[in-house]
């Protein structure tokens, strides 16, 4: 009986230890003496690289290429958005308070088993600092967070948070890389197109074609029955800005192989085809996104889904399945008599 709670004992002291110190860059607090609480980074545009890595294993390397242009493991253009989040936290973050003395075991713990790592170059070769993610206060509205600075860890965590900002930080350090690509299909300058061609395949809408002829005047074409009229600047300059950012909502890599052949085999929904003045061309097609059988809607069944298409682009690489919401994507394919009310073609 002794040796059995004496090996009890032994397997629990190994357990700790392995929480408390863990090898290959992970939280060790025992042995420092630092407090370290400066987590902002003022200068963020001296930030060229950030290296984030999970104690999943996952990693994501973001390089700064030019002022306003980031790659993503040097493999493609990262998300705007998510870059210039990252940048604005590292500028704005502040201390909220420390961690409670009765929960500091558990927290360093569970940074030492599931945190993201994050590390700031300011162009050597070495961090210019390193944060530790933890996850969120009981609240929510605060980030557990350890930081290192020339090597040196901080000797305990801080609850951190953002002014006139609510909500965990940790989600805006992800390391899927999929989720760090840029989600637009095309953007263009408006004023740049020469013309946009709207085809509706598998429906009753009506097809045209709008032209820019001289910057500022326009013509439409109605396709169905080939008549061409002016365009009035009210209805044409507005539609044209919706082409300047046009955006996927995510890339599915789940549905199985032989569904997106079925998909992209099918008669297309929508056929835009946007062609610049210097003779450049956007190419889009939509396509039904398919719902298990059976599925209704407000108690009738459908065959496809109500809120979201699958497209193709010959702006993206193939084997790239992107997914459209609606909602946005119908802003570019109205029928030609719900351009606007002042295309004299529908008076």
């Amino acid at each position: 009986m002794k040796n059995l709670i004496g090996l009890i004992i032994l397997i629990l002291v190994g357990i700790a230890a392995y929480f408390l110190v863990i090898k290959d860059g992970d939280i060790n607090l025992s042995s420092s003496e630092e407090d370290f609480k400066d987590f902002a980074v003022e200068d963020t545009a001296s930030v060229d690289k950030i290296f984030l890595s999970h104690s999943s294993g996952r990693t994501i390397l973001l390089t700064r290429a030019s002022a306003a242009k980031w790659m993503v493991n040097n493999k493609f253009e990262s998300r705007t958005d998510a870059i210039e989040l990252i940048l604005k936290t590292f500028s704005d973050v502040k201390v909220n308070g420390v961690v409670p003395a009765a929960d500091m075991k558990n927290t360093i713990k569970r940074l030492a088993t599931n945190s993201t790592k994050v590390e700031i170059y300011t162009g050597g070769s070495k961090p210019h600092k390193t944060w530790y993610i933890g996850g969120p206060t009981a609240s929510r509205l605060g980030t557990i967070m350890l930081l290192e600075k020339d090597g040196e860890k901080s000797s305990k965590p801080y609850i951190t948070h953002m002014i006139m900002e609510r909500g965990y930080l940790g989600t805006r350090f992800f390391v899927d890389e999929t989720l760090w690509k840029d989600r637009i299909v095309m953007k263009c300058e408006p004023k740049e197109i020469k013309s946009v061609e709207v085809k509706h395949a598998v429906d009753t809408s009506v097809s045209f074609k709008i032209e820019q002829y001289e910057l500022g005047k326009f013509k439409v074409t109605n396709l169905d029955e080939n008549k061409t009229e002016e365009l009035s600047p009210l209805v044409a300059i507005p539609y044209l800005k919706e082409f300047s950012g046009v955006y996927y909502e995510y890339i599915d890599e789940k549905t199985p192989e032989r569904v997106i052949d079925s998909v992209y085999s099918a008669l297309p929904r929508h056929i835009v085809r946007v062609t610049m003045n210097d003779n450049s061309e956007f190419l889009i097609k939509s396509y039904n996104m398919p719902v298990p059988e059976g599925s209704t809607l407000n108690g009738r069944v459908v065959d496809y889904h109500p809120e979201r298409m699958y497209i193709y682009t010959n702006k993206l690489e193939e084997g790239v399945y992107p997914i459209v919401q609606n909602l946005t994507f119908d802003k570019l394919v109205p029928s030609l008599k719900h351009l606007g009310s002042s295309t004299t073609v529908e008076k």
